[in-house]
């Protein structure tokens, strides 16, 4: 007998439209473009030449933005898109060098893409530099006013005869800006009426990244590979993870990966065997990435070394660079002044951008598995389950790869050897560290290779039904592995384990512990007493009040703490 039983008629979906989801208005060349027939690697293209083409401009306040606008399409050349956003300033004063101070406790940007690069080269060689700085070339940049004060930008929306603009007079102004607040929703309204699959798409959509952040995460990117193009002339900086996975949440960290060489990743820019047999002038070369050489990690340990060195006192924006190079995966970590954005930089760490593809194209073959999983990670998250601090705790990667399992078992995502087994001769890539990462790459030829099932089942069906497997999981003898959607035993005695669908001999949930696998198991009996509880309460669902309820320590913050004189008392 299945273990899934029938979802509470009370919480079906509904697939009516939902009229009160937020919603984004976007410019030309958007997110418009990206459709789900589209390949990770045209999407990274595409995402790359926005970034390549986009200029990045502190401005002294919303109202600023026409006149930044079209003194950019009027001296340089048209437009694409142009966004703006504000963070808050924190009491922290501007950048160094520039003048512009923070309007009403905010910093102000302005994001606008050029329709031509040559447009974008003539932007950035025009620029000026501060007197006493070395001139820095970059797209990260400040607008100077010559025209108006801090304080008459201010007063910009009074009307020349001294009565406020109306809000259509405004709106006119921004015509074809996109404006935002560049911070994470700390609070979300599902509205009245809305059943819980209605509540879901809420969710998934107030905490999707938007289309300014995944702008603005490129944007990083290339400023770090315009930075080092002189070290890695063929190389290439990319995020990875969730940013680029379609699962990014605006309050997500960006990893980054600088790439020696980016045939790595990009097909379209590798040779074949005859181009390459016919070479016979070669580089001089003297820094090893290869995963067999014995000095390979501490040359990337001191290259790393030195970038740090140059993120920290040349990189615009860029401050607080730690090193973290003794870890299994070296990294450089660093905050973005301009974006608020944690970022983590690693060096040659090809197979992360493509165990990033593989969740991306699960994306794609059903929409379900995205909102699912912001639904599940908003739980782990309010309920303590996951810690941004790599622990003893389930990490929210974990969560994705649990969730594959559970829609593999369910048959509505393929596992993963039917890709690995079926690509096409594109589809070969092996990194610099010997891991065969090749697999199946275009969703279309994957479904002459599987036929999904349970499709009519709503997304509340499937989040009772997530709660109800992991519940009556047997962890103690059994491993998940995404390569057969079986579960298999364990090849070690670790409270869990989930195979890396790439490294195979690695274990993604190594460091976390007994006890928190209980509490997880624990925690999803729980979800799923309260789903169970609410089906048969005539009054609204509330999805927050069901499974985003948080847990709070219930002793006094100094109960906490261990005292010194504790460790030496008999």
């Amino acid at each position: 007998m299945s273990i899934f039983r029938k979802f509470p008629s009370a919480l079906r979906f509904s697939t009516s439209r939902n009229n009160n989801v937020p919603h984004y208005h976007h410019n030309r060349n958007s997110s418009s473009n990206f459709t789900n027939s589209t390949k990770f690697e045209h999407y990274l293209n595409l995402r790359r030449s926005q970034a390549e083409k986009s200029i990045l401009i502190q401005i002294n306040g919303l109202s600023a933005c026409p006149q930044v606008r079209d003194h950019l399409s009027s001296k340089y050349g048209p437009l694409l898109s142009v966004y703006h956003y504000s963070i808050p300033s924190k009491g922290k004063s501007g950048p160094p060098a520039c003048p512009i101070a923070p309007t009403g406790g905010e910093f102000h940007w302005l994001l606008a893409e050029f329709e031509r690069k040559e447009d974008f080269a003539k932007a950035i060689t025009s620029c000026g530099n501060v007197e006493g700085t070395v001139p820095y070339t970059s797209p990260m940049t400040w607008f100077k006013n010559s025209t108006a004060s801090q304080k008459d930008d201010r007063k910009s929306t009074i009307g020349t005869k001294g009565k406020k603009k109306t809000t259509s007079e405004v709106s006119r102004d921004m015509d074809g800006i996109e404006s935002e607040k560049l911070i994470a929703c700390t609070s979300l309204d599902f509205g009245t009426g809305n059943n819980l699959n209605q509540q879901l798409g809420i969710l998934e959509k107030s905490l999707r990244l938007s289309d300014l952040g995944i702008r603005l995460r490129f944007l990083i990117a290339h400023q770090l590979e315009f930075t080092l193009q002189s070290l890695f002339p063929q190389g290439c900086v990319l995020p990875f993870g969730s940013t680029v996975s379609g699962i990014g949440r605006q309050s997500g960290d960006l990893d980054l990966v600088l790439l020696p060489d980016k045939n790595e990743i990009f097909s379209s820019s590798q040779g074949d065997e005859a181009k390459e047999t016919e070479n016979k002038l070669m580089l001089q070369s003297k820094m090893h990435t290869s995963g067999n050489s014995s000095n390979a990690r501490f040359q990337v340990q001191r290259v790393m070394e030195t970038i740090a060195d140059i993120i920290q006192l040349c990189t615009p924006g860029c401050t607080h660079v730690q090193r973290i190079l003794q870890a299994r995966i070296p990294i450089l970590r660093f905050w973005s002044d301009y974006t608020e954005l944690q970022c983590d930089l690693s060096m040659t760490n090809a197979s992360g951008v493509h165990m990033s593809e593989l969740i991306y194209i699960m994306t794609k073959l059903d929409s379900r598995f995205s909102t699912l999983l912001f639904a599940i990670r908003s739980w782990a998250s309010a309920r303590k389950i996951t810690n941004p601090v790599p622990g003893r705790q389930p990490t929210n990667f974990m969560f994705v790869l649990l969730l594959m399992y559970f829609l593999q078992h369910k048959s509505i995502l393929p596992t993963l050897d039917i890709l690995f087994n079926n690509p096409d001769a594109s589809d070969l890539r092996i990194t610099t560290d010997g891991i065969d990462c090749t697999f199946l790459r275009r969703t279309d030829k994957i479904s002459k290779h599987f036929s999904p099932q349970c499709q009519t089942e709503s997304v509340a069906e499937l989040l009772f039904q997530f709660f109800e497997f992991y519940s009556e999981f047997d962890f103690n003898t059994k491993g998940v592995s995404l390569l057969t959607g079986s579960a298999w035993g364990k090849p070690d005695a670790g409270p869990l384990y989930i195979q890396n669908p790439l490294e195979r001999h690695l274990n993604v949930a190594r460091n976390v512990s007994k006890e928190e696998v209980t509490r997880f198991k624990s925690e999803c009996c729980s979800a799923l007493w309260k789903l169970e509880t609410a089906s048969s309460d005539k009054h609204q669902v509330s999805l927050k009040d069901l499974l985003l309820t948080p847990v709070y320590d219930s002793r006094r913050p100094e109960e906490n703490r261990i005292k010194i004189k504790e460790l030496f008392s008999e």
